[in-house]
C-alpha cells in the first residue's frame, strides 16, 4: 500500500477509538449518576445527661410476729396445772403453767424455821461474845451457819420460782402441747406465745440497690390470694451486705397490722426509691445485646457509630451506663433494626 493512504487510515482508527472511549464513560458517568443512594433511616434518640431516676423493684419477704417464744420449762417436774385458754390473749407475767413445786415448799418452811433460830442464836453469841462469854470462833460459826441457812432458802426459792411458767411479754398463746399431770423435762416445748401487736418483714435485696434505700421509707406489699396491698416502713438493715449470696438484709415493720394478716406467710413487695446521685441513665430498649456484651448506636455527624457499653443499675424501663457513653451523647432508641453501623441516620424525635 502506498504511504499516501497509510497514514489517513491510522488517523481514521485512531479517531473511531477516542470517540468510542467518549461514548463509554458517557454511559458509565450516567449510570453512576442513576445509581439509587441509600436512604437515612429514621429514628429517634435521647440525649445522655447525668440524672436521677426512680426505681421501682420487687423483692419476696416474710412476715412474723413482732415477738416469738416457744414456752418450756427448766427442770423435769409433773405438770399441776394450766391457766389460760388456748389461743387468747395474756399478759406480761400471767401465770401460764404450774409445775409440782410441793415438796421445795416443803423444804422451804423447814429452812425458814432453821434460819429463823440462826439468826436468834447469831444474835444471843453476838451479846455473849461482847462480854466474852464465848469464843470468836464460836460467834463466826453462827454467822456462818445463818448464811448457809440464807443461801439454801434463796434456792429453793429460785427453784419454786422456775415451777411457775409465766408470760414473758403480753400476746396470743397458741395451742398447748401438754396437758395437766404430764411430766416435763427441759426443753420440752408446751406453747408458743407471740406479740401481734405489730408484725414484722424480712426480706433482702440486690447489693446493686443497697444505697437506695433508707430507714423510714414506707412501701407496699401483698399477699397471694388476698385483696388490696399493705404499708409497711423499713426500720433497719444489716451493716454489711452478705457475701455468699450478695445481697443486703432488710427489715421492715407493720404497725397496727390488719387482722387477715398471720405471721409466717410470704408477701411480695414493691419498693419505690431514686438513685443515690446523678449518673448517666439511657432507656433499657436503647441497648442492643450482642455475644461480646450490650452495645449502643451513638449518632455521630450523622452517622450510627456502634459503639460497646458497660451497664450499671437497672430500673423498670431505665438501665446506667457506667462506661461507652459521654454526656451529650445522642443514642439512638428507635430504628435498631433497621440501622446497621456506619448507616446515615435522621433523626425524627429527641426524647
Amino acid at each position: 500500500m502506498k504511504r499516501k493512504y497509510i497514514l489517513p487510515i491510522i488517523g481514521a482508527v485512531l479517531m473511531i477509538l477516542i470517540l468510542v472511549k467518549i461514548i463509554h464513560h458517557s454511559k458509565k458517568k450516567k449510570t453512576e449518576s442513576t445509581k439509587p443512594v441509600a436512604e437515612a433511616v429514621l429514628a429517634e434518640c435521647i440525649i445522655a445527661r447525668d440524672t436521677i431516676v426512680d426505681f421501682s423493684f420487687k423483692a419476696v419477704g416474710h412476715l412474723r410476729a413482732n415477738e416469738r417464744v416457744d414456752l418450756a420449762s427448766e427442770l423435769s417436774l409433773h405438770l399441776v396445772s394450766i391457766h389460760f385458754d388456748e389461743g387468747s390473749k395474756v399478759k406480761k407475767g400471767d401465770l401460764l403453767f404450774q409445775l409440782d413445786d410441793s415438796e421445795w415448799k416443803a423444804n422451804l418452811s423447814k429452812v425458814t424455821a432453821i434460819l429463823d433460830l440462826a439468826v436468834e442464836t447469831e444474835k444471843r453469841n453476838k451479846t455473849l461474845l461482847a462480854s466474852g462469854g464465848i469464843s470468836q470462833q464460836t460467834f463466826d460459826e453462827s454467822v456462818s451457819n445463818r448464811r448457809v441457812l440464807e443461801a439454801e432458802e434463796e434456792m429453793l426459792n429460785v427453784k419454786i420460782a422456775k415451777a411457775k411458767i409465766n408470760a414473758p411479754f403480753s400476746g396470743v398463746i397458741g395451742i398447748r402441747n401438754v396437758s395437766a399431770g404430764a411430766f416435763v423435762t427441759p426443753g420440752t416445748k408446751l406453747a408458743q406465745l407471740e406479740d401481734l401487736s405489730r408484725l414484722k418483714i424480712d426480706f433482702a435485696i440486690p447489693e446493686t440497690y443497697a444505697n437506695m434505700i433508707r430507714k423510714g421509707e414506707r412501701f407496699n406489699f401483698r399477699l397471694d390470694g388476698f385483696p388490696g396491698s399493705f404499708t409497711a416502713v423499713i426500720e433497719a438493715m444489716n451493716p454489711s451486705v452478705n457475701a455468699n449470696s450478695g445481697n443486703l438484709g432488710v427489715l421492715a415493720v407493720v404497725e397496727d397490722p390488719d387482722p387477715e394478716l398471720k405471721a409466717g406467710v410470704t408477701v411480695s413487695i414493691t419498693l419505690d426509691s431514686k438513685s443515690a446521685n446523678p449518673s448517666l441513665y439511657i432507656p433499657s430498649q436503647a441497648l442492643v445485646p450482642t455475644p461480646g456484651g450490650y452495645h449502643v448506636y451513638i449518632l455521630r455527624n450523622g452517622m450510627a457509630n456502634f459503639t460497646s457499653v458497660t451497664t450499671g443499675v437497672r430500673s423498670e424501663k431505665m438501665v446506667e451506663v457506667v462506661q461507652g457513653v459521654n454526656p451529650a451523647d445522642s443514642i439512638l432508641v428507635t430504628g435498631l433494626m433497621k440501622v446497621r453501623p456506619g448507616a446515615r441516620v435522621k433523626i425524627i424525635k429527641v426524647w
